[in-house]
């Protein structure tokens, strides 16, 4: 056996048979070849959460596939599988463009941030942009062969495949001219308020402040003003204040002091001080967009609720969130009916105290994607074109200590996939099963056909989506 492989978030530990690194297409298909029957696996980054990586058989890690072939048109842009999304927005830059979607953190690989459906705010997923993929599996005679899939279903397969189609080896993006962003912060005391300024702020991103209660926005729009003079002094301010000094305090909290009654008034009392509220600030659209959270080491699950939904999944998320803090429920009547519907009032009274939330809850309105399985795909319980919102729950603990946060995650997941038709991000911790994610996915069936097309066999598949797709 090789030696253990473990994932950014260090919940993930796993021996593959063989381990092979590449730097070229061939290379990859002479591995195929003569692995052929064995299962694989494609691994970047490993900055997922879940077991999609994970795998007892063979390993190709793909981080020396980065090309970056900008097409005559600039209009798309083709890319090695294993490119960090980082090194293409930089060199997309040098040809005064950029991606039509960024998320919140730039050191994924492009196959891996795709093959999952990561997201920013105010667009489509990455993996809607796709255009093309090439992908190495094997033909019907047992060859290691590469095809393109550039139309029809089996591209809406590709977007979002989850690594099952094969090894992807290329991808092809739409790209856009760089632009502008216009961000701004401001505190508001409602959800209502808070996703009001979608209107004027398509782009934003806004937190649900533990324990306080209220609500802080990074309002975003795009915007033909040129940089400010202030933007350096402003991206400063972000990276101090909240990509370092904010992760350093609730790892200190969450990991040395573990005091509930600490995390609690650190967010009542202490965390509105470090806010500049309403400083507007004009900046390149990769530097307003992405954050540096992934710094410190974390967990994180990511639910993803309707439109219409979220306020009903808010108040409830709020209280489950109170209940697991040792702290009584601020929508009691109106939670307890749910959780009734559901069976599981008692479920949660006997996990109270167990986990005490201490990061801000990020709240991300993404749209409808034109894929068959990620997070915002179409889905029979969304109405058609119908935005959703991802809401996501991040740990800073220990990971010897996080038996809390995973009852949380474990609670959480199935809960808001019964009442409101929720879906976890497939990257992260996804406690869902194959029977709800079918009643979620309404192209699920039609994925499984093209997967058998692709890898009749699942030699591209592991023991996780086995059971979850």
């Amino acid at each position: 056996m090789t030696a253990a492989i473990e994932n950014f978030g260090r919940n993930v530990q796993f021996e593959p048979s063989s381990f092979y690194t590449v730097e070229s297409e061939p290379e990859v298909l002479a591995i195929l070849q003569a692995n052929h029957g064995q299962r694989v696996r494609a691994i970047g980054s490993l900055h997922a959460w879940s077991d999609i990586a994970k795998t007892d058989g063979i390993v190709i890690e793909m981080r020396s596939l980065n090309s970056v072939e900008v097409s005559p048109d600039q209009k798309s842009v083709w890319v090695g599988a294993g490119c960090k999304v980082k090194r293409l927005l930089q060199k997309l830059a040098r040809h005064g463009l950029t991606l039509p979607s960024v998320g919140l953190i730039d050191e994924q690989t492009v196959a891996g941030a795709t093959a999952t459906g990561t997201h920013g705010s105010g667009s489509n997923s990455l993996s809607h942009f796709i255009k093309a993929v090439r992908v190495a599996h094997y033909d019907s005679d047992g060859n290691a062969i590469i095809t393109t899939i550039d139309s029809g279903d089996e591209l809406r397969a590709a977007r979002c495949s989850l690594g099952m189609l094969g090894v992807i080896v290329a991808i092809e993006f739409q790209c856009r001219k760089q632009y502008n962003i216009e961000e701004h912060a401001r505190a508001h005391k409602t959800l209502d308020a808070a996703i009001a300024m979608e209107a004027t702020h398509p782009q934003q991103q806004f937190y649900l402040m533990p324990w306080a209660w209220n609500y802080f926005g990074h309002h975003r729009v795009e915007s033909k003003q040129p940089r400010s003079r202030l933007a350096t002094l402003y991206r400063l301010y972000c990276f101090c204040v909240i990509d370092v000094g904010l992760h350093i305090a609730v790892s200190l909290l969450s990991r040395t002091l573990k005091s509930a009654a600490a995390i609690r008034f650190f967010f009542r009392h202490i965390l509105p001080w470090t806010i500049i509220n309403r400083w507007k600030v004009v900046d390149d659209s990769h530097a307003m967009l992405v954050m540096e959270h992934d710094l410190f080491r974390h967990i994180e699950i990511e639910v993803f609720v309707p439109r219409s939904k979220v306020q009903q999944a808010t108040d409830l998320l709020t209280d489950i969130v109170c209940v697991f803090g040792g702290q009584p429920k601020r929508n009691a009547d109106d939670t307890d009916t749910l959780l009734d519907s559901a069976n599981q009032n008692e479920n949660l009274e006997s996990m109270a105290g167990s986990y005490c939330h201490h990061y801000p809850i990020c709240f991300r309105r993404v749209l409808p994607d034109d894929t068959m399985l990620t997070s915002t795909a179409e889905s029979d319980t969304a109405s058609v074109g119908e935005d959703w919102y991802a809401i996501s729950f991040i740990s800073y603990q220990c990971p010897a200590d996080r038996d809390g946060f995973f009852k949380f995650a474990n609670f959480i997941g199935p809960l808001i996939a019964e009442l409101f038709g929720g879906r976890c991000h497939w990257g992260k911790y996804n406690p869902l099963d194959r029977n709800q994610n079918a009643c979620l996915y309404s192209e699920l069936g039609s994925f499984q056909k093209v997967v058998r097309r692709f890898d009749p066999d699942g030699l591209f598949s592991n023991a996780w989506l086995d059971d979850v797709v």
